[in-house]
């Protein structure tokens, strides 16, 4: 093997999502941190880099259990080690669990929608709908109720609703049967119940974020002076609040905080976000690490060793007509500071050459890098042009700009915040742009082609929404067929369950392809420049999420991927003879301070 493949191979290895050694490094916690302090307790597996948030932790009020989310699953296992309690499946992804007191019940969302709210019996492994007899509650919907927090005695739930002229602050029977609002004035988020039974929160005040006592009440003031992260925690005394503050480096450490405003002490120092306490009785704080790496990577089209084309932050790939340059999507997004003010997010386009035998180290060209995220660009099959997507101007939609010189980009769709446009792709014949985004009509996820000319870059049709008729499903990606006249899609049927399917883009002749089962939600899928082969990201017998190709019409799909690591986002190189992906991994640690 030549010296620049084995430097590739090692590179990759290194990369790879399941690198449990890289992970220890990665998240071991730095100087500031007293290390004989800190004990590991669970590692939490993200299913998907796109479309999911950290898996939410927290430690049972006796200290005696632990639970964690992964994706719609909820795992909880003795926290001292032991086997997993086998609970019910969510139908979305769960994030967000708060422990009763009695240290058996479960509060977590996900259930039948994203906003569904459930109990689980951590003793029955079942689970039962919140307060299903009573929806609406008191006024307001149970799916609108936003971070609830259980009252030390049992007794009441606090939640957060966002309503139409502000927010409130709700505080409901465990039962269900009576309820109370507050208007806030300011800003508020993160309800946390005290041992003397006083809700606290985090509330934002000229722009800095600060614990009040009680929620929207007096400011609990830190030294040092910083802004203040939820979800914040209680010492079972009273007498400290744990929370986070960021660092230089623009990433979280837990911090314990006197109430009475004396010095703060910083409790870790980890290379990546550190955050989200809970506290058990003996007054052990758990909190977790989060871990989000990606890197694009190339494997041949027919299979073999994967080789990685770039050793930074990096993901959604795209190649140029020519085949030699990589359109990708960098930055240091997945911190809890950037979700804390989405969409303006550390995440740009740029571009990379295609070069596996030195991968690299920084983008040659950046597209563009405003303050809210940008990704997933695509070039028109002539060069000329390059459409992005991005929230700029408060937009969620797609942008075009000319592949040269500086000239301003412009807004070329108007599906509005919150549509969630996802990756354009432009037609082989140069006269469409296609792309998904949320339906005007009842707001799944569905496919839009608008009209584009390559030569001048003028929009020659609004973007039109094409729904699959025979096929119920929410769309997560698709892409052109050769004959600029089908489309190939990959959508989610149900929870776990997928459809890949073509369709012409004028509406009708639908044909399913390949259906499958798998976690991922957003995996992405490529089509070979020659229409007859069809790749997809799903999980393989190894454990991890593996690229797979198959005919367009039909047969058993072929594995590609071999490399103990997650894939996502293939994209087929414009030769056939290559397919670019992203390499991921996304964990969050589960630790105890004592």
């Amino acid at each position: 093997m030549k010296p620049g493949a084995v430097r590739a191979v090692v590179l990759l290895a290194l990369l790879a999502a399941g690198g449990a050694v890289m992970w220890r490094i990665a998240s071991r916690p730095g100087p500031a941190a007293d290390a004989s302090r800190l004990t590991w307790i669970a590692d939490a597996h993200q299913l998907g880099p796109v479309g999911y948030r950290d898996p939410a932790g927290a430690i049972s009020p006796d200290g005696l259990w632990i639970a964690y989310s992964e994706g719609r699953f909820l795992r909880v296992r003795p926290a001292g080690g032991g086997p997993l309690v086998d609970l019910p499946a969510g139908e979305a992804q769960i994030r967000n669990i708060a422990w009763s007191p009695d240290n058996r019940t479960i509060l977590a969302d996900g259930y039948q929608t994203q906003a569904g709210w459930s109990l689980y019996d951590r003793v029955a492994a079942a689970r039962r709908p919140l307060w299903s007899d009573r929806d609406p509650l008191h006024g307001a919907k149970i799916s609108d109720l936003r971070q609830p927090a259980w009252s030390p005695d049992g007794h009441t739930i606090a939640a957060i609703v966002n309503a139409r002229d502000g927010q409130d602050l709700w505080t409901i029977a465990a039962d269900g049967a009576t309820a109370s609002s507050r208007r806030m004035v300011h800003r508020t988020a993160f309800p946390a119940w005290t041992p003397r039974g006083e809700i606290a929160c985090v509330t934002t005040t000229d722009g800095r974020a600060r614990v009040t006592i009680p929620c929207g009440g007096r400011v609990v003031t830190t030294d040092p002076d910083l802004d203040v992260y939820g979800p914040i925690a209680f010492s079972p005394d009273a007498a400290t609040v744990y929370l986070s503050m960021a660092n230089t480096a623009g990433t979280l450490d837990v911090w314990a905080a006197s109430v009475d405003g004396s010095r703060a002490r910083r409790l870790t120092s980890f290379s990546r976000d550190s955050y989200a306490p809970s506290v058990a009785a003996d007054g052990s704080v758990i909190f977790k690490v989060q871990s989000y790496r990606t890197a694009v990577a190339v494997v041949a089209a027919e299979g073999g060793p994967s080789r990685p084309l770039a050793t930074f932050q990096s993901e959604t790939p795209s190649w140029d007509p020519t085949g030699r340059l990589l359109g990708i999507t960098y930055g240091t997004w997945r911190r809890v500071v950037d979700d804390a003010k989405y969409p303006d997010i550390a995440q740009d386009a740029g571009i990379i050459a295609v070069d596996p035998a030195h991968p690299a180290t920084a983008t040659s060209s950046v597209v563009h890098a405003s303050s809210s995220e940008d990704q997933a660009l695509c070039w028109s099959p002539n060069g000329k042009w390059i459409v992005f997507h991005s929230h700029q101007d408060q937009s969620d939609d797609v942008w075009l700009r000319p592949a040269a010189g500086d000239a301003p980009p412009r807004r070329i769709s108007f599906l509005g915040r919150g549509a969630e446009v996802g990756w354009p792709r432009w037609s082989p014949d140069g006269k469409w742009l296609l792309f998904d985004g949320a339906s005007r009509a009842t707001h799944r996820s569905v496919m839009f082609v608008a009209g584009l000319d390559q030569d001048t870059g003028a929009v020659t049709r609004e973007p039109v929404e094409l729904a699959l008729q025979r096929v119920d499903a929410e769309v997560s990606h698709a892409e052109w067929l050769p004959d600029s006249a089908h489309i190939a899609v990959i959508s989610k049927e149900g929870p776990g369950r997928h459809v890949i399917a073509t369709v012409a883009s004028a509406g009708g002749d639908e044909r399913v392809v390949y259906r499958f089962a798998s976690e991922h939600d957003a995996p992405g899928l490529a089509v070979s420049p020659d229409g007859r082969d069809v790749a997809f990201v799903a999980p393989a017998p190894d454990g991890f999420f593996q690229l797979f190709r198959m005919p367009m019409g039909g047969g058993a799909p072929a594995q590609v991927t071999t490399d103990r690591s997650n894939k996502t986002q293939p994209a087929w190189s414009p030769d056939g003879r290559r397919i670019a992906f992203t390499v991921w991994n996304y964990d969050a640690q589960l630790w105890r301070w004592r």
